[in-house]
């Protein structure tokens, strides 16, 4: 399995005494996004084991992207620019790049989550976030959306994404579109790899309900079937009720699924009786 790895050490805590100490995690988040997430672990002093179960792939059929580019070149009528992810970040900037070398003056900028709303402030973009909830009902609650009457809103995410945000801004007079710039797959070798996978982790690390679905579908082509009494971490509540309704026994909610809300749920199932 990959183990992602680093030398960088950390002043916060005592790996050798922590309750992740030697434990091993199963990581089940797309390969661009858990090098970072590894690292944490293991600076933590945990084993970090990888399978990816969710494939990020950007959109490239003639109609998607054409769609897209709609979307992109009528950016200047838009009055809120709603990103649900650091993906639709990095899709969505690279497209507006190439048709908006300076962006226009009219939008607003929001993002779900704190990690989301860091790639666009990194991206020299400022922007309004939920905060640390990193879910679409926060989001909803800033006071800039409760009322924005016939305001053009476009959300840019991937395909099939939550439809929460979207729905509730219509409810609310707005004229909402969607920038779909990328899918999720699970991918090809992800049922293999985990077949093939000869340890019992001591809890496993889900970041999404589509990565739970598909952690759910491998167990199932793997006849890994013990694997639904591991440790399951989870980046909400929600999620962690759709692990139960999976067969998952021991499912645990994060406050949200940021990386030091998801350790320290992982700490915090790991020192208990």
């Amino acid at each position: 399995m990959d183990r992602p790895h680093t030398n960088r050490p950390r002043t916060d805590r005592s790996p050798a005494d922590g309750a992740l100490a030697q434990r091993r995690i199963l990581v089940t988040r797309p390969r661009a996004q858990a090098a970072e997430w590894c690292r944490l672990l293991q600076e933590a002093g945990a084993i970090a084991d990888c399978i990816p179960m969710l494939a990020i792939e950007p959109v490239t059929d003639e109609s998607g992207c054409q769609a897209i580019k709609q979307r992109i070149l009528d950016f200047d009528q838009v009055d809120h620019a709603i990103f649900v992810s650091g993906n639709a970040v990095r899709f969505g900037l690279e497209w507006l790049d190439s048709y908006w070398p300076q962006l226009p003056i009219g939008p607003r900028f929001y993002a779900i989550g704190s990690a989301t709303a860091r790639a666009l402030i990194t991206a020299g973009i400022p922007c309004h976030s939920g905060g640390d909830t990193m879910d679409s009902e926060a989001l909803l609650a800033l006071p800039a959306l409760q009322r924005p009457g016939n305001d053009k809103v476009l959300i840019f995410r991937g395909r099939g994404g939550r439809p929460l945000i979207g729905e509730t801004l219509r409810q609310r007079g707005a004229d909402v579109r969607y920038c779909e710039l990328y899918h999720r797959a699970l991918p090809e070798n992800a049922a293999a790899q985990l077949g093939a996978y000869l340890h019992k982790p001591d809890a496993i690390t889900v970041h999404s309900g589509e990565t739970l679905h598909n952690l759910a579908r491998c167990v199932d082509a793997a006849e890994k079937h013990s694997l639904r009494e591991t440790p399951l971490i989870c980046p909400s509540a929600r999620v962690a009720a759709l692990a139960g309704d999976l067969g998952f026994t021991r499912p645990a909610a994060a406050t949200n699924a940021g990386d030091q809300a998801m350790l320290k749920a992982l700490e915090d199932t790991l020192s208990g009786p």
